[in-house]
């Protein structure tokens, strides 16, 4: 099952009882699940694409954030959901740095958006699956507020997600990043708000839970970014409708409940290059060795390409086929 029909299938209430006895109902998946299935598009994204989304919103040089104003959230209602052991190994090995944010055990990473008619702004809940059994979704406390126009000033300070404002998260390391998130808010849920300002009584608890509950959400803003703008222009991701109807006629005959349908979405024209062939014996240098180019976004004004993830060096070594793919705006001439 996909982590849209655990959600969508969820029924019991979050529940949370402290060691002295008292019991907190917080905000869940199954608040969700009627959202999740009515839900009129759901996207459920392949490895490979989940890998060149990320490899593209942390690769260097203006990327993704010199094409901001060509981005929009695709839908007013929309579901995405991915690998998120394809998500955890890209990360450690982008971001080895970043290991403790990375390394949790999650089978499955999704989003529930809610943008306005113009796609500039919107709102993420955040969902996962952790590994082990039973297979149980949860929802992340934090709620991701984008704003593509930039328009507020969030609170720098942890602390005020306490008091219900908006955060800003920050990237010192990299002002690409940085500049997509930006883009991004983050405020805690109100229940969990009342929740943590009640047990989480040291600074340096507070603290805690509220760096990781960010961890478990910011990762995401580039990446989705990234794939926003592919579905932006013509970029040619391959759509796969996933008909349900006729496992569901069996699943009905047991007694379970029915999977949704949903759209599986690829990426052929960004796949990597095929392996140079083991044993190949290199020439002396004489020129660059042949190294490995990670698929990237190159703007020139209002000219948008793609850089296909390609092997560079000596044409002794291997040939180089077209590492370039002309990319435009949804609607314009071909």
């Amino acid at each position: 099952m996909r982590l849209l029909d655990h959600v969508a299938q969820s029924d019991s209430p979050f529940l949370v009882r402290q060691f002295d006895g008292e019991l907190w109902q917080l905000t869940g998946p199954s608040d969700y699940a009627r959202e999740v299935a009515g839900c009129p598009l759901r996207y459920v994204l392949s490895d490979q694409l989940v890998r060149n989304c990320i490899e593209l919103a942390y690769s260097d040089g203006a990327g993704v954030c010199g094409c901001l104003d060509l981005v929009h959230l695709p839908a007013q209602r929309l579901w995405i959901e991915w690998s998120g052991l394809a998500q955890r190994d890209v990360l450690l090995r982008m971001m080895p740095e970043c290991s403790d944010a990375a390394s949790a055990e999650c089978l499955r990473h999704g989003v529930l958006i809610c943008a306005d008619a113009a796609g500039r702004h919107g709102s993420l809940r955040t969902f996962w699956l952790p590994a082990g059994e039973p297979l149980t979704p949860l929802l992340a406390p934090i709620e991701t507020l984008i704003d593509l126009d930039r328009e507020t000033v969030p609170a720098s300070d942890a602390e005020a997600l306490l008091a219900g404002e908006a955060l800003r998260v920050r990237d010192p390391r990299s002002a690409q990043v940085d500049g997509l998130l930006e883009c991004a808010r983050f405020r805690l849920d109100p229940a969990w708000q009342r929740y943590y300002s009640t047990v989480a009584s040291s600074p340096a608890e507070r603290r805690a839970v509220l760096e990781r509950s960010l961890g478990t959400v910011s990762f995401d803003v580039p990446a989705l970014l990234a794939l926003f703008l592919l579905m932006a222009l013509r970029s040619e991701l391959t759509h796969v409708p996933i008909s349900t109807e006729r496992i569901n006629l069996k699943r009905a005959r047991l007694g379970r409940a029915p999977l949704l349908a949903h759209i599986e979405v690829s990426c052929p024209v960004f796949a990597a290059p095929e392996h140079r062939p083991a044993g190949e014996e290199l020439t002396p240098r004489t020129g660059p060795r042949l190294h490995h180019v990670r698929g990237h976004i190159v703007r020139r004004e209002d000219a948008v390409f793609w850089r296909r993830p390609h092997w560079r060096g000596h044409l002794r070594l291997g040939c180089v086929r077209s590492r370039t793919v002309n990319l435009g705006l949804e609607g314009a001439l071909r």
